[in-house]
């Protein structure tokens, strides 16, 4: 099901308050993030170069919680979900960095969030591109990915197939 226009510029006007508010207070506090939340954000980093880019699902284990929660609509919320989606394919070699970085990426407490640039071509005009965004936020608990949520949106099962 497509969303109406109107639709989406809501879902986007309200992402955008909630990060607004969310990262408002955060200007008024220190801009340097501790020990721990630089941890946690270098750590993230390299399960999304390793595990999620690479497909790497042998070492998910080493950076996600045995009871780890994924809030996409297309799979279980499990971790045992998570390895069978992402190791679907052959692993692929570990870059030694992000080829397409996040934008923004930054912790705060046990919070990770990285917001992504995209382009592609636009559905109204084929021989334009525009630029979208998504994000990524994982809740990190002792040491591990706890919970993970992101802006997908459920795909039919024979488009999850292409």
């Amino acid at each position: 099901m497509r969303l109406p226009k109107w639709k989406k510029c809501r879902f986007a006007a309200t992402l955008a308050l909630l990060l607004a508010a969310a990262c408002g207070p955060l200007a008024a506090q220190s801009k340097t993030p501790t020990p721990q939340e630089q941890a946690n954000l270098k750590m993230v980093l390299r399960w999304y170069r390793e595990v999620v880019l690479a497909g790497h699902v042998d070492l998910a284990r080493k950076y996600m919680a045995e009871d780890y929660v994924d809030h996409d609509p297309n799979r279980q919320p499990t971790l045992a979900s998570f390895v069978e989606h992402f190791g679907g394919k052959p692993p692929r070699p570990i870059a030694p960095t992000l080829s397409h970085p996040p934008i923004r990426a930054y912790a705060k407490g046990d919070y990770v969030v990285l917001l992504w640039e995209w382009e592609d071509k636009d559905p109204a005009n084929p021989s334009a591109m525009y630029k979208y965004n998504s994000f990524d936020i994982v809740r990190i608990q002792n040491g591990k990915i706890q919970e993970h949520w992101d802006t997908d949106r459920k795909t039919p099962p024979d488009a999850a197939r292409q």
